[in-house]
């Protein structure tokens, strides 16, 4: 199948775990393919290269580096898939980061860093890609949310308060863009195996065990599971799907 044919495509965060993924299904779809990133190589070392991925498809791509904290470098990235291959029709806003603190040990520097990479840098993407979005017939924006975002997490207090705000400005610009048959919708990933908690994972066994706790999913989830429900709103199959936020946890906000 080719759900995505010649659609164009702007991931952030492209390189490593769920961005990787996504990029990668989209590619196999059809999808030509911004590669927007601070860095090139994956996170992890055990961990295939986008880049590899998408030439085994004989997929169409190019790599932008992008820091979606600054206007200039998304701008640049918008541009390249203009120039490149002629406009833009997804855009999904996957580049994140995650300090784990409660708010009253959060250093000022982190809190602004967070805020920096999960909204602002959304936000920035949002606005350069827009214009071109609206001259689309295929136009999607997906967000990447958390279930961080829908309910509280121990610890979390500047990802929590990113992520709450990603899915709110979901549903708010959905609103704004309806008219404009632009789909706006976000992502909720619960416990994904990525770089992100990949330490925690190995180093913290009260901590994995209140993570499997929370998942009634007997196993966490893989990158491969976000990227398909990333796909189903990308398609055509999501036309009259907007403003939602879709949780891809395992159960764990069905709590």
């Amino acid at each position: 199948m080719t759900r995505l044919q010649d659609r164009v495509a702007l991931v952030t965060g492209a390189s490593s775990g769920i961005g990787n993924a996504i990029a990668t299904t989209f590619g196999r779809e059809g999808a030509k393919v911004v590669l927007a990133d601070v860095r090139k190589e994956p996170k992890l070392e055990d961990e295939r290269s986008v880049f590899d991925k998408l030439d085994e498809l004989d997929a169409t791509y190019t790599y932008v580096e992008t820091d979606v904290t600054t206007p200039e470098s998304v701008e640049k990235a918008v541009e390249a898939a203009v120039s490149e291959f002629g406009g833009l029709d997804i855009l999904v806003n996957n580049a994140g980061i995650y300090y784990q603190y409660a708010v009253g040990e959060t250093p000022l520097e982190e809190w602004d860093q967070i805020m920096d990479v999960n909204l602002r840098g959304l936000f920035l993407c949002c606005k350069a890609a827009l214009p071109e979005l609206e001259r689309s017939e295929h136009a999607k924006i997906i967000n990447l949310s958390s279930i961080y975002g829908l309910v509280g997490g121990k610890g979390s207090g500047a990802y929590c308060a990113s992520k709450g705000a990603v899915s709110n400005l979901t549903r708010q610009m959905a609103l704004d863009y309806a008219a404009d048959e632009i789909n706006v919708n976000a992502l909720a990933p619960g416990i994904i195996k990525t770089a992100q908690n990949a330490e925690w994972r190995e180093t913290d066994p009260e901590l994995l065990a209140d993570w499997q706790a929370a998942t009634p999913w007997p196993r966490f989830g893989e990158p491969e599971d976000v990227a398909n429900a990333a796909l189903f709103l990308a398609s055509d199959e999501s036309d009259f799907v907007t403003g939602t936020v879709l949780s891809v946890d395992g159960g764990w906000t069905a709590r």
